[in-house]
């Protein structure tokens, strides 16, 4: 017996059906619907003998049925794969391991790196990140702080303009996530502190530090910050395949 098996039968006696129902209720919605779509088309199956009133035409009808249902069995295959992608990552950026993605689905820490070859960097930014977001927010502050003491290369004032402000906007979203209560957006529930506060650092910071152009000792102290914490952020994107998560 499968691990899948073994966890449909820890459903109780109550329960089993009504899920069972649930899912087929909703199987067969999704059949339905691409029954009418011309994908779900077959050949005419014509009369047979001893068809009586509108046995053809009902025929017909359930062989559309029949090869919807094929054309849902992949869609639903599709669709299963994509939420265990995104679940997967959300479970990563909330803290999880690979050894407990692995455990979850039954298998080890090495076959869930096979599976989700990504998700060994997700792990690793997120330790990292989650680590340092005191220094992090600290840095991006001095940063931003000090934007009047930067200039940019003739011809790209306006970006680097439109890059302060979002990175003004990006830290302060980063800040709110902290004091929030929660680690997760509340429109979405998807992870998003960890997230966006890497994406601050991988994004503007990183734009911000490559455009601007110190004219002031303390404009240079901040970006001289700001290339220290890329410059991690780089390495711990880089460790090796075989790192621990």
């Amino acid at each position: 017996m499968s691990q899948w098996e073994q966890a449909v039968d820890q459903l109780s006696p109550a329960e089993y059906p009504d899920h069972a129902v649930r899912v087929e209720r909703a199987v067969r919605e999704i059949i339905a619907t691409l029954a009418g779509h011309p994908v779900s088309d077959v050949p005419e199956a014509g009369a047979k003998s001893g068809d009586v009133d509108d046995e053809r035409p009902r025929r017909n009808e359930a062989l559309r049925r029949v090869r919807a249902g094929r054309v849902a069995q992949n869609l639903l295959a599709e669709a299963v794969t994509r939420c265990a992608v995104e679940d997967a990552a959300d479970a990563v950026w909330l803290g999880a391991s690979l050894a407990d993605l692995g455990e979850a689905v039954g298998s080890t820490r090495q076959a869930a790196r096979k599976r989700w070859p990504d998700l060994g960097r997700v792990h690793r930014v997120r330790r990292w990140v989650a680590g340092h977001a005191d220094d992090l927010v600290t840095v991006l502050r001095m940063v931003l702080d000090e934007a009047p003491g930067y200039a940019a290369p003739q011809g790209s004032a306006d970006l680097l303009d439109r890059t302060v402000r979002a990175l003004d906007r990006s830290l302060w979203a980063a800040v709110a996530d902290r004091h929030s209560g929660s680690v997760c957006d509340p429109d979405t529930g998807r992870p998003v502190r960890w997230r966006r506060l890497a994406e601050v650092v991988d994004g503007e910071l990183r734009t911000l530090v490559d455009l601007a152009v110190p004219t002031t000792a303390r404009s240079d102290t901040a970006l001289a910050a700001g290339r220290g914490v890329l410059a991690h952020y780089d390495a711990v994107v880089a460790e090796p395949a075989a790192a621990s998560a």
